[in-house]
């Protein structure tokens, strides 16, 4: 039959298996998660690398748009001035006849 010391060392046996199958499933478990924080980490650094050359062009777009409204803003100053000019001009004329000697 069995003796007490061979229940024992089953025991212990079975025990240790539990143990190791515990450890087991917590270690694949721990490495399921190591494995899709490594996948998060390089979506975002695609998403990162994105921004960075989305932002990169749309520096590049904003410097070319202010370039252009700066140089509108510059001919309509100019030719608002131009046209005042005209004006003064045209009532200093009408003001002094000077075709009326």
């Amino acid at each position: 039959m069995s003796n007490p010391e061979e229940n024992q060392a089953a025991s212990n046996l079975n025990a240790l298996r539990a143990d190791v199958t515990a450890t087991t499933n917590v270690l694949k478990v721990t490495v399921d998660k190591l494995v899709q924080r490594g996948e998060n980490l390089d979506a975002m650094n695609n998403r990162a690398d994105d921004l960075f050359s989305t932002s990169y062009h749309f520096r590049g777009t904003a410097r070319q748009v202010n370039r252009n409204m700066r140089w509108k803003n510059i001919k309509l100053t100019v030719f608002l001035a131009l046209v005042v000019i005209c004006v003064i001009a045209f009532i200093v004329l009408m003001a002094l006849h000077p075709w009326k000697k």
